[in-house]
């Protein structure tokens, strides 16, 4: 456990995200200065350090301290009441004092958050080139040349794709399927076990069937452009009951502006020449095919009950049945992996010749098995993540992809970023505008996520978020309540013009 120890708390978030970045397992606990000189000799005992922050209005005094002896100390100056030109300094100085106890940089330096291209986002809007954006991100939070081209890369990609929508007219579609075969090590989603769920199937399509034509009627007036079928595992339905799932959108939604339809069909073993056919049938133009590695002793490890021959198969069923936008997506630093077991993945995946390929970071989150037995899988970790990433980012570019969608998720080892790759012209328009926040995207199913923007002049002010509950049962016998929760949604929002 790490002690953190302030005098004032306004910027508890930004301390924590930036001790996580280096501690990403290790919970921390909170304590005031007055607090902390009522502690016992023995409490200091079971803290791996403590890092104490006093502000001031002239500057902050920040160190590290282990069993009373101060190791490393720091200053950030400036009146840490002027929060918009204060936070970058104050977690900069806590990024360099923590590489210095740690003996480690960070890739992204002192930037945490998910969205690190916001930055270059931002640049490009004020017609900054690429060059001044990538030193900014150099400068202002000592991000390696590597990452700040990455994120400035994928921002200028991802402005095409924005500019292409209208946020007024446009709108996306999000239909969460909440089951999977099994649950995977890494995994914190709210997924069912398709074999103990199975009897709950039928009340759950029937509940789309009335969730899916409400969100439609929302809509009237506008124009669907994506669609993403997503879980949980989509395909852990039979091939009947994906068709009834598929037949309610295409019965619900004028499809006619649509410009991507994608399903996750997720795990191979799941994958039928039935659902695949069920998919063409109802108009599909993406698909992925998640193998997450290619090494057969880790997929066992991680809860995943396909082979590596499972993932040809289901690729080469895919191709004979006419699927030309194929994704695949991988996870860098899974339990017993080295670089050589990435290097392996990547030349399978290269033979596979996907259109686009997604790079995850390993993230051990709180409701995961693999965080509740971490004690365990510790040693089998292997920290090296970010050349794996390295690695990934080579393949990808040699196989013809492009990044074109960068986001990152808490307790990600190294405050690393998960990543997609594609060819020209196969990027997920999803993904981007989902991300990005620049489209409404309208949620149904369990544990699924509205989000609806607030406008003015065009440009978005604010962002409210939807929430269905995650529980299927309760999802069921409260879906009345759901729709409501929509349409008080799209009431109450600021403006939208």
């Amino acid at each position: 456990m790490i002690l953190l120890v302030q005098n004032n708390t306004e910027y508890e978030n930004d301390l924590r995200a930036m001790i996580s970045a280096f501690f990403p397992v290790e919970k921390i606990r909170s304590a005031t200065p007055a607090e902390v000189s009522e502690f016992s000799r023995t409490m200091f005992g079971e803290f791996t350090f403590v890092f104490t922050a006093l502000f001031d209005e002239s500057s902050t005094r920040l160190r590290i301290e282990e069993k009373g002896y101060v190791k490393y100390s720091a200053y950030a100056y400036g009146n840490f009441r002027d929060r918009k030109r204060y936070r970058n300094r104050l977690k900069k100085a806590s990024y360099r004092l923590l590489s210095e106890y740690t003996g480690r940089e960070l890739p992204w330096g002192s930037l945490t958050g998910m969205r690190p291209t916001k930055i270059a986002t931002k640049g490009i809007e004020k017609d900054k080139t690429r060059s001044d954006i990538i030193d900014y991100y150099q400068v202002t939070y000592d991000t390696s040349l590597e990452k700040s081209e990455l994120a400035t890369d994928v921002a200028f990609l991802e402005k095409d794709i924005i500019s292409s929508v209208d946020p007024v007219t446009d709108y996306c579609l999000y239909v969460g399927i909440p089951f999977c075969p099994t649950r995977c090590l890494y995994c914190s989603f709210a997924a069912y076990p398709i074999m103990e769920y199975e009897s709950k199937v039928g009340a759950y399509i029937d509940a789309l069937r009335k969730e899916l034509p409400f969100i439609s009627y929302l809509n009237r007036d506008r124009h669907l452009v994506a669609v993403y079928i997503g879980g949980g595992t989509p395909t852990s339905l039979s091939a009947a009951d994906l068709a009834k799932v598929m037949e309610c959108v295409k019965d619900s939604f004028d499809l006619s502006y649509l410009r991507e339809y994608t399903v996750e069909a997720g795990r191979p073993d799941s994958i039928t020449k039935e659902k695949l056919e069920v998919m063409k049938r109802f108009g599909c133009t993406r698909i992925s095919i998640n193998p997450q590695t290619m090494n057969e002793r880790t997929l066992r490890t991680i809860g995943r009950a396909h082979t590596p021959s499972d993932v040809k198969r289901a690729m080469n069923d895919a191709r004979k049945l006419g699927f030309k936008n194929i994704n695949m997506d991988i996870i860098a630093g899974l339990p017993n992996e080295e670089v050589e077991d990435m290097d392996y993945t990547l030349d399978e995946i290269e033979r596979l010749a996907p259109e686009s390929l997604t790079v995850h970071s390993l993230a051990i989150k709180r409701a995961a098995n693999l965080n509740q037995e971490y004690v365990f899988y510790k040693s089998k970790i292997n920290h090296n993540t970010d050349k794996m990433i390295s690695i990934a980012t080579k393949k990808a570019r040699e196989m013809g992809m492009n990044p074109y969608y960068l986001y990152r998720q808490k307790n990600i080892a190294g405050n690393l970023e998960n990543t997609g790759y594609a060819k020209k012209g196969y990027e997920c328009i999803y993904n981007v505008l989902i991300m990005e926040e620049k489209l409404d995207t309208f949620a149904a199913g369990a544990g699924s996520v509205t989000r609806l923007l607030s406008l003015e002049n065009g440009e978005v002010v604010r962002v409210d978020r939807v929430e269905n509950v995650k529980n299927v049962d309760e999802y069921i016998n409260r879906l009345d309540e759901m729709l409501e929760r929509k349409q008080m949604g799209v009431d109450n929002r600021l403006s939208f013009k």
